[in-house]
């Protein structure tokens, strides 16, 4: 006699529910994950919804008729399947995948990736060669490395440079490939100031760009939609020069009127006006060398001076009193440009008697340390 279709053990009084055999099996490993777990209520709670509603997996009988089965009979019948066993699967299912459609990132395996990432990427969403570093790192014979002709496409800018690190050596037309410059447009065109425009600078995010200009102002524009954000007054005289800190709090500017200015980028009131040369400011830089809260600024002028304002971070005050060198050998010797080390330990400068002249500051005070006579022809 055959048995009845639904079992006496049924639990509650809530009716089955239809569901692929997978899906029951997942409820069921779900549960025994969370066994070992600190969720012990949720475990409670989650059995008894699974019995309720019958999602658990069901028995079969010999004529093919199913039959309700509570967590406990199928844990006894599946002793093979350990609390961790969800566990070890989702765990597998990465390095496997990895072999057949290889990641973006390697080696980096997460259940919530997207895209690339993503456990559920198909070969169509990895249409593109995944580069290999030993493509980047080969050399023969001294030559930069030569990219294998079934690479569809070119190595980004990020490749490239990683791979001239590796190197020590990259060909123009790969750092500089000619699709940089094929969609290049006019972003902007603005009409701003009433003069012509000696300097132009962005700030440390890219969001705003500053012009110094004829009109004696300086200008702060969105680099977005190009909308004017503030107007910086002050100077009597041509804006020769900018240069925005490293924290990105505040602006500088020189000018023909031998005076440098300072502006808070947040409030832009003013913080400093500096007197220190005789002439026309020609270089500002920011160091970008950090001593504990004291940092430096460094101006050139056509009196041929080069002139160290010491600042502090907290207080965003100026020392009135710069730190000065005056690179006068002959008469009408102006400075003309300066730059920092990566670090900021050093600084060059560069001046019509032909000279570069080297600082550093390694010390308490910034110091002299060379003079390279290596350009005869202004």
């Amino acid at each position: 006699m055959a048995e009845p279709p639904a079992s006496s053990n049924s639990g509650g009084g809530g009716g089955g529910v239809s569901l692929p055999l997978i899906e029951s099996e997942l409820y069921f490993l779900i549960a025994r994950f969370l066994t070992t777990g600190p969720c012990r209520r949720a475990l409670k709670v989650l059995v008894q919804e699974l019995e309720q509603h019958q999602l658990l997996p069901k028995r079969l009988d010999w004529q093919g008729n199913e039959h309700y089965r509570s967590y406990e009979e199928l844990v006894l019948s599946n002793k093979h399947v350990a609390p961790d066993h969800l566990l070890q699967i989702c765990k597998r299912i990465g390095p496997i995948l990895d072999k057949e459609i290889p990641p973006s990132i390697s080696r980096v395996n997460s259940l919530l990736g997207a895209g690339r990432q993503s456990l559920l990427r198909t070969a169509k969403d990895c249409r593109n060669t995944v580069w290999k570093g030993s493509a980047f790192a080969a050399l023969h014979r001294g030559r930069p490395p030569e990219f294998p002709v079934n690479y569809g496409t070119p190595p980004n800018l990020v490749e490239v440079h990683r791979a001239k690190q590796l190197t020590g050596y990259a060909k123009f037309s790969t750092s500089f490939p000619g699709s940089m410059y094929q969609h290049v447009k006019m972003h902007r065109r603005i009409l701003g100031h009433l003069s012509s425009v000696y300097c132009v600078a962005f700030d440390r995010t890219g969001h705003r760009i500053f012009t110094g200009s004829d009109d004696c102002l300086v200008k702060i524009w969105s680099t977005h939609n190009g909308r004017l954000f503030a107007t910086l007054r002050g100077h009597s005289a041509e804006i020769s020069d900018m240069a925005v800190n490293y924290e990105n709090t505040m602006i500088a500017a020189g000018s023909c009127d031998k005076m440098i200015r300072v502006w808070c980028l947040r409030t832009c009131a003013p913080v400093a006006v500096l007197h220190g040369h005789t002439g026309s400011i020609t270089s500002l830089q920011f160091s970008p060398m950090v001593k504990g809260s004291m940092r430096y600024m460094v101006s050139t002028g056509a009196d041929g001076t080069v002139c160290f304002w010491q600042w502090d971070t907290d207080s965003m005050k100026f020392n009135n009193r710069p730190v000065k060198f005056t690179e006068k050998p002959r008469p009408g010797v102006q400075m003309l440009c300066s730059s920092f080390s990566v670090g900021g330990m050093f600084l060059a400068t560069g001046s019509t008697d032909h000279v570069i002249r080297m600082y550093f500051f390694g010390s308490e005070t910034p110091e002299k340390i060379a003079e390279l006579e290596s350009h005869a022809v202004r």
